[in-house]
C-alpha cells in the first residue's frame, strides 16, 4: 500500500464518526468516509503512516446487502448534512449502536450495564432548527442556500425539500431564496470581504 494507489475493496465496519474501516493486504487498514459495511468500493490512497492508510471514496462498485435501492432524500450523497439516509432506520439503528458500544467498551474500565440505543418515534421532519448557508453550487454559479456539498467549504447545495425537517422549512428556503435570486443580492464571499448573504437560521416561534 503507498500513497497514491487505487484499490478496490469490500468495507469491514464503519467505526464512529464515519470512518469506513477497509482491510488491504498484510493486515494493513486504509479509512474512507461516507461509506457503508459491506459495500465494495474503489478508493485512493491518500496517506499512509505506520501501517495505516486514508483514503477518498472514488466509487461504489456495489451496495451493501442492507442497503436501501434508493435514499428517500434527493439529495443524499451530495448534501453533507446526512451519512446513513441510504440503509433502513433499524439498519441505523444496529450501526449506532455497535459504534457507542465500542466507544463505551474503550473508555469504561470494569463491568458496566449496556441498554442499548432507543429508537426514535418521529423518524422524519424532526428538525425544530435548522442554519442554512448561502452560497453558490460552483464556483460564479447562480445562488443557492442550503447545506454545504458533501466534502466541501465553499460550495452549497440548496435543499428544497429536506427530510428531516418540516416542509413548512422548505417554504421559507424556496421564499428566500427567490427573493434575493430576483434582486440579484450576492452572498458573503469570506476571501474576499465583499457581499452581503451569510446564514438563514429557523426556528419555531
Amino acid at each position: 500500500m503507498k500513497k497514491g494507489q487505487v484499490l478496490q475493496e469490500t468495507v469491514a465496519y464503519v467505526d464512529f464518526p464515519n470512518k469506513g474501516v477497509v482491510k488491504v493486504e498484510e493486515g494493513k487498514q486504509v479509512i474512507v468516509k461516507n461509506v457503508l459495511p459491506g459495500q465494495e468500493i474503489s478508493f485512493s490512497v491518500n496517506k499512509v503512516r505506520k501501517g495505516k492508510g486514508e483514503g477518498r471514496l472514488l466509487e461504489v462498485l456495489k451496495k451493501a446487502p442492507n442497503e436501501l435501492p434508493e435514499a428517500p432524500c434527493p439529495h443524499f450523497g451530495i448534501c453533507g448534512g446526512c451519512t446513513y439516509q441510504n440503509l433502513p432506520y433499524e439498519e441505523q439503528l444496529a450501526m449506532k449502536n455497535e459504534q457507542v458500544k465500542k466507544m463505551m467498551d474503550e473508555a469504561v474500565d470494569g463491568e458496566y450495564i449496556w441498554e442499548g440505543i432507543k429508537p426514535s418515534p418521529v423518524r422524519t421532519e424532526y428538525r425544530n432548527k435548522m442554519e442554512f448557508s448561502f452560497g453558490d453550487e460552483y464556483k460564479d454559479g447562480p445562488l443557492a442556500l442550503g447545506m454545504h456539498k458533501r466534502g466541501s467549504f465553499h460550495d452549497i447545495v440548496t435543499v428544497d425539500g429536506c427530510r428531516i425537517v418540516d416542509e413548512d422549512y422548505s417554504k421559507i428556503l424556496r421564499g428566500v431564496l427567490d427573493f434575493f435570486t430576483e434582486r440579484q443580492v450576492p452572498f458573503y464571499h469570506k476571501m474576499g470581504h465583499v457581499g452581503y448573504l451569510c446564514l438563514l437560521y429557523t426556528s419555531p416561534s
